[in-house]
């Protein structure tokens, strides 16, 4: 009889065999990229910052509008499932499009990820920063600057140790916010004495719900930070797909539920036109249920979350430079690691010098929510366009009659068509200066790749 030990040894050769050898080591499992993934939501700042923008714009109908987002998010996420299948290696997007479709779109999808996170990681710390110099202004004042370091310096700590301190320090972080968020509903709706309103009770019109699904849409999208980390992560082929669904589903509905016990207290207790008419209504709302203890919650929601959110899409953003520069389409020097902890230290450098360029200057001259609302509706048609990329390398390896399977194939169409649509909308109604970025980084993606192709073109025939 085959004894525990062999048992053991034996599903360990069977995992590394199927999968792809990555350069980094393997570190992390199921648990710890769900954390990580559920942590990369932000949940509290997601609730205070992306919901309240969702609630400031849909009233009663802004729990549905959240869902709605969920479900968007979640084809995407199906897509995402099906692809980590076939690819486990670092890279996620950028190396489903390298590998799918061709050099020049794994190039321009790589590219339009590092916009698509570094917005996101950015939108995460200034909402941070936001709500932290709000909570604490009755008391004393903390300037942006100040704000801006004390969630910046453990972010990148955390960045250049490496995913194993990061994904420990999420899984006993997100963990406890996933309880807190549990009894966040349950106090609002015991506030409301369970008595429930009906969402429906007046829809508002296709622009207003459209713009508030592109704040939902940023709720729900900590998977998509996990992808670039696949050669990290153990059993990749399988835990991946799992992992971008259960959070989805998980994280989408919690916050939607959370909203919904939020707006369902204010309207029980009749203080909903008052909370609407307040700076942050879910604060002001947090405030009257939790009384004395909402202080402490808000803090530790504001710097918790500012570093999760960040580290997770500035950790995303490292390893798709990485893998970027693995593959051979940006210096190679970028992929060297440390010799210790077999980081991509340079990698992690130029992420954090990225963010540090992004972030500083705006936050010396902006006030840190108008940044926020800023990067996260940038950050949002940079993300419908990632995901649209990931609809298409889903498509197109299944437009290979041999390889064909109906259900991906379906999946990866609709995933086009609920994405794009969303898209094209969020541009006809988003401010002129957020297309002009979008557009404007798109083509300076295809600059920089005619740069590099010349180069390379010019580097081969010269030594011929």
């Amino acid at each position: 009889m085959m004894t525990t030990c062999s048992r053991e040894k034996m599903e360990n050769i069977k995992n590394v065999s199927t999968e792809s050898k990555s350069q980094l080591k393997r570190h992390v499992g199921f648990a710890d990229i769900f954390f990580m993934s559920f942590g990369g939501q932000a949940p509290f700042l997601s609730m205070l910052t992306y919901a309240t923008a969702a609630l400031l714009l849909a009233l009663f109908f802004s729990p549905i509008v959240l869902i709605i987002g969920t479900l968007v998010v979640l084809i995407n996420g199906v897509s995402v499932y099906y692809l980590s299948k076939k690819h486990d290696e670092e890279g996620g997007y950028f190396n489903y499009a390298f590998k799918s479709l061709s050099h020049r779109f794994g190039f321009e999808t790589g590219w339009l990820y590092l916009f698509y996170s570094l917005l996101y990681a950015g939108g995460y710390i200034t909402g941070s920063i936001f709500v932290l110099t709000y909570v604490v202004s009755p008391y004393i004042t903390i300037p942006p600057l100040v704000a801006f370091l004390i969630v910046f310096i453990p972010t990148a700590a955390f960045l250049l140790l490496g995913i194993r301190p990061s994904s420990k320090y999420a899984v006993f972080s997100a963990s406890i916010e996933l309880l807190v968020l549990i009894a966040v509903i349950i106090a609002g709706l015991y506030g409301a004495h369970f008595l429930v309103y009906n969402p429906f009770i007046k829809i508002p019109s296709p622009a207003v719900i459209f713009l508030g699904i592109l704040f939902a849409v940023g709720i729900p999208t900590g998977y998509g930070a996990i992808t670039p980390v696949s050669g990290e992560v153990k059993n990749a082929k399988k835990n991946v797909g799992k992992v971008a669904i259960l959070v989805i589903v998980i994280g989408g509905f919690l916050e939607s539920m959370v909203l919904y016990s939020l707006v369902d207290y204010g309207i029980m207790t009749h203080s909903f036109s008052a909370l609407i008419s307040s700076d942050i209504p879910v604060i002001t709302i947090m405030y009257r249920i939790a009384g004395p203890v909402a202080l402490p919650l808000l803090l530790f929601a504001a710097i918790n979350d500012g570093i999760l959110g960040s580290l997770a899409f500035l950790t995303a953003f490292s390893r798709n430079l990485y893998a970027m520069s693995d593959r051979g389409l940006i210096s190679k020097k970028i992929s060297i690691l440390h010799v210790k902890t077999g980081t991509p230290v340079i990698a992690g450098l130029i992420t954090l010098i990225a963010a540090l360029i992004i972030l500083v200057p705006s936050l010396v001259f902006v006030n840190s929510f108008i940044i926020f609302l800023a990067l996260g509706s940038i950050a949002g048609l940079g993300n419908l366009m990632v995901h649209l990329t990931a609809n298409f390398s889903l498509f197109k390896v299944n437009l290979v009659k041999a390889q064909r399977k109906i259900r991906e194939f379906g999946i990866a169409l609709l995933g086009i068509i609920v994405s794009g649509f969303i898209f094209m909308y969020s541009l006809l109604t988003s401010d002129t200066y957020m297309i002009e970025l979008v557009l404007g980084f798109i083509i300076l993606g295809f600059i920089i790749l005619e740069i590099l192709d010349a180069h390379k073109y010019v580097k081969t025939h010269t030594e011929i």
